[in-house]
């Protein structure tokens, strides 16, 4: 069976803005894959690092926590950051994961797997060690 030749999906370049967002992507892709879903939930509430000088009425939002004096956490559901045609990239690299990914609870599987078809290096991918913490058994090393 032959695999369909995919465009690399473009994010790297995109997290540099807001790195807080595209961790909580990652992780969320990483369960995903896991799962063996094949769509996101494109309301799904996510992070989204905002400063105050460009918060606007931001801090007034039921959905806003502010981290320090200057900068806070804007929860907005995935569609108001993400354009629909790069959700829809997201979704196909998901339904056409591996069998093997579905409940693999591997670190190394799903990293491989998003490499392979993103521009995601390991640094990117480094959101997924605490993950360690949530997938392996007390006393066992994730590898």
């Amino acid at each position: 069976m032959q695999q369909k030749t995919r465009k690399i999906i473009k994010l790297a370049n995109r997290s540099r803005k807001n790195r807080v967002f595209f961790d909580q992507l990652i992780r969320m892709l990483a369960v995903e894959l896991h799962l063996g879903s094949d769509e996101l939930n494109r309301f799904h509430l996510m992070p989204f690092y905002v400063c105050h000088s460009h918060a606007g009425e931001t801090a007034n939002s039921e959905h806003y926590i502010q981290l320090n004096r200057d900068s806070g956490c804007l929860y907005k559901p995935l569609c108001e950051v993400l354009p629909a045609t790069l959700i829809d990239q997201l979704e196909a690299l998901l339904a056409d994961a591996p069998a093997n990914l579905k409940g693999s609870k591997s670190k190394t599987l799903i990293g491989d797997y998003l490499k392979q078809h993103t521009d995601l290096t390991d640094c990117h991918l480094s959101a997924l060690n605490e993950m360690r913490l949530f997938t392996a058994p007390a006393g066992v090393a994730s590898h």
